[in-house]
């Protein structure tokens, strides 16, 4: 588990920074990531992923709600619940994190398994790979080492 968020922070901090950028001797060109305002603007990016063939439109469309506090993403039984934005600023507003819960999702009603294992890190890399760039998955594989 671990592994998975390191690697995710990772790119997050490249993603902060942006544009061309140098890892593990590759050069990289990374896109601007999506940022959202509210939860409505995650539900319509949500469902523009899986209306897409590589968004997994066998899967349901989660639920997704604000959760008190600021600590933590999660999903559970078809709910993706992202933090109101107290303290650290909407953190979790971001593409990565919303496409972390979306594979959680993704992983249980497809695969049928929770956690942070290979099935969840072959839809999560598969979602980074179309959703933002190759470069992302890119970024994340290596940290899965």
């Amino acid at each position: 588990m671990s592994r998975v968020y390191g690697a995710e922070d990772t790119l997050m901090f490249l993603l902060d920074n942006g544009g061309t950028v140098t890892f593990l001797g590759s050069s990289l060109t990374l896109p601007v990531e999506r940022r959202f305002g509210d939860i409505g603007g995650v539900q319509r990016y949500l469902g523009e992923v899986r209306s897409r063939p590589w968004g997994y439109p066998e899967a349901p469309q989660p639920e997704v709600r604000l959760r008190k506090g600021h600590a933590r993403a999660h999903w559970q039984e078809g709910v993706i619940a992202l933090p109101d934005g107290i303290g650290d600023r909407g953190w979790a507003m971001r593409e990565v994190v919303v496409l972390h819960e979306y594979a959680h999702h993704v992983t249980w009603f497809v695969h049928g398994v929770t956690g942070h294992g290979r099935a969840f890190q072959n839809v999560y890399l598969e979602l980074l790979e179309h959703a933002i760039a190759p470069e992302a998955a890119f970024v994340v594989r290596a940290g899965l080492g």
